[in-house]
C-alpha cells in the first residue's frame, strides 16, 4: 500500500463526526421568517417624507406621511402635507380631500383653509373657496391668504 496516503474508516466514528456538520449546513439553507417591527414614530415618518419630498421622490415621500398619518389619525401634519404634494403634481381633487382630513383635526388652522381655498380655486369652484379663505382670513390677515382670496375674486369677475 502507497504509504503517502492516508486512510479514512467510513465507519461509525467518521458518520457521528460529520452529522452535526450536515445538520449545521442544512440548518443555514433554511428559510427563517423575520418579523420587523416599524419602530419609527408618526414624527419621524413625517420628518422623512419631507426629506424625500425635497429630493423629488414623491412616492416614497406620499408612503412615508401615509404612515405617519396611519400612526397618529388625530394629527394634522401629514394630511397636509399630503395636500400639498397632490397640489404640487397637479391633483387638485385629491388634494382637497386630504386638506379636508386635516381641517377635521385642526379646524381653525388658517394655513390649511388657505390651501384648501386654493385647491377649490383651481378646480373652479370658487364660491366654496371665497367662503373657506374669508374664514382664514377672520382668523389670521396674512399676505398669502389676501393673494389666494384676491385669485378667487379675478375668477369670480372673469380676469382670472
Amino acid at each position: 500500500m502507497d504509504k503517502s496516503r492516508i486512510h479514512i474508516p467510513f465507519g461509525l466514528p467518521l458518520t457521528a463526526a460529520l452529522l452535526p456538520l450536515f445538520c449545521l449546513m442544512i440548518s443555514c439553507a433554511v428559510p427563517q421568517v423575520i418579523i420587523l417591527e416599524d419602530t419609527l414614530t408618526a414624527e419621524q415618518h413625517n420628518d422623512l417624507g419631507v426629506i424625500y419630498e425635497k429630493k423629488g421622490l414623491n412616492d416614497l415621500a406620499e408612503k412615508e406621511y401615509l404612515k405617519a398619518a396611519g400612526k397618529r389619525k388625530d394629527w394634522m401634519v401629514p394630511y397636509f402635507n399630503l395636500g400639498n404634494l397632490c397640489y404640487g403634481k397637479g391633483d387638485y381633487v385629491r388634494s382637497e380631500g386630504y386638506y379636508r382630513e386635516a381641517l377635521e383635526r385642526s379646524p381653525a388652522n388658517p394655513d390649511v383653509m388657505n390651501n384648501l381655498a386654493n385647491a377649490l380655486l383651481m378646480q373652479g369652484r370658487l364660491d366654496e373657496a371665497r367662503k373657506i379663505i374669508e374664514d382664514a382670513l377672520a382668523i389670521a390677515p396674512r399676505e398669502e391668504y389676501l393673494d389666494t382670496y384676491r385669485k378667487i375674486l379675478e375668477g369670480e369677475s372673469g380676469t382670472f
